[in-house]
């Protein structure tokens, strides 16, 4: 920890557990349903974090031990990102890096060398479909070298390796030859995701929030037709077949029925989701350019990480006035019902007793 950041009091008010921070929004991979590119309007290039202001963004968080989740785009284009997981875990925070792999991957070494506790690995299908999924030929190949590399570095080390698998309509039938074939290459764990996407009735809905409550544009895009043959039927079967391997690395992120997986993948299905989210709560989300925003998803920005100490912004009425709106609305809004981020720093909550600061 640095003199600076041993000086750091926490401020009174709410005090983040979460710290997401998208290094990058640049990307070597074009995946077929990447939430960027598809559902939100989000630059995929522009300014980023010097290292002297990743620095002062971790002595203002230095606090009190964090959960860090460092991603993108790919964070692995950053060369300065083993100092920054040495930086933050001699500050004593958990840190999670999630990739694709998709270069250097000499530096996933030095992250496993810095102390990382997590490496999150985007991989989508068995060898053939991973490749079409990302527009990469080898992909899949490239994956499977790098964490044999990974794997060796980190005998002995706390780092965890898991794999993260999106559900997707090149996927959703052979769910179960997919989870065969990232078993095979030795993960700790194994989290398949369901398909994130927005729809035009959940898009118009929350775009008259914004506008109506937070006098602005909802920076998204409708994007329902990636759902477009997936079957709930085929996809739940498969499900099925994983579970039944009983293996404790495999887990869903939702845990869905068949006749809530059928909404789910139906646009025209209106979905009342469960819970209430705590991202505004618990977690400050930052981007590539320092702005503190409300979440990837929605990307609605809330302040400056680096003017002062960002848990002002935090604390502050930009993010007060979203936290207000966000309660207003149940916990959700109509375009967060078919975001499965509940790995992030999502939580259910009983909504009688919801925060309204």
């Amino acid at each position: 920890m640095t003199g600076k950041a041993k000086k750091n009091k926490l401020l009174p008010g709410l005090d983040p557990q979460y710290v997401t921070l998208d290094l990058t929004y640049r990307c070597p991979r074009a995946c077929s349903f990447c939430f960027m590119a598809k559902s939100s309007s989000a630059p995929r290039s522009g300014r980023e974090m010097t290292r002297r202001e990743l620095g002062r963004l971790a002595d203002s968080l230095a606090g009190k031990p964090r959960k860090f989740y460092i991603s993108g785009g790919e964070p692995l284009l950053r060369p300065d990102l083993p100092w920054l997981v040495k930086r933050l875990k001699a500050d004593g925070h958990y840190c999670r890096v999630i990739t694709s792999l998709a270069c250097a991957p000499k530096t996933a070494l030095k992250l496993i060398d810095a102390g990382l506790d997590e490496l999150t690995v985007s991989v989508h299908g068995t060898p053939k479909l991973h490749d079409a999924a990302v527009g990469a030929p080898g992909a899949f190949a490239g994956i499977a070298a790098a964490v044999a590399a990974i794997n060796a570095r980190r005998a002995g080390k706390p780092a965890r390796l898991v794999f993260w698998c999106t559900v997707t309509r090149a996927n959703h039938a052979v769910l179960h030859s997919v989870y065969k074939a990232l078993s095979a290459l030795g993960p700790d764990a194994i989290a398949f995701h369901h398909l994130d996407f927005i729809t035009a009735k959940d898009l118009a809905a929350t775009s008259a929030i914004f506008r109506g409550e937070l006098g602005c544009a909802a920076g998204l895009k409708v994007s329902q037709g990636l759902a477009r043959g997936v079957s709930a039927r085929r996809l739940h079967a498969q499900i099925l077949r994983i579970k039944a391997e009983k293996d404790p690395k495999v887990r869903f992120d939702q845990e869905l029925s068949l006749k809530e997986m059928e909404n789910w993948y139906d646009p025209k299905a209106a979905l009342a989701k469960k819970g209430f989210c705590m991202s505004p709560w618990n977690g400050i989300w930052v981007d590539p350019a320092g702005d503190i925003i409300s979440c990837q998803p929605l990307g609605h920005k809330l302040g400056s990480a680096l003017k002062g100490n960002c848990l002002e912004a935090f604390n502050g009425p930009e993010y007060a006035r979203f936290r207000k709106t966000l309660a207003r609305h149940g916990g959700f809004l109509p375009t967060c019902s078919r975001c499965g981020r509940t790995a992030y720093m999502s939580g259910s909550r009983d909504t009688s007793r919801q925060p309204h600061n």
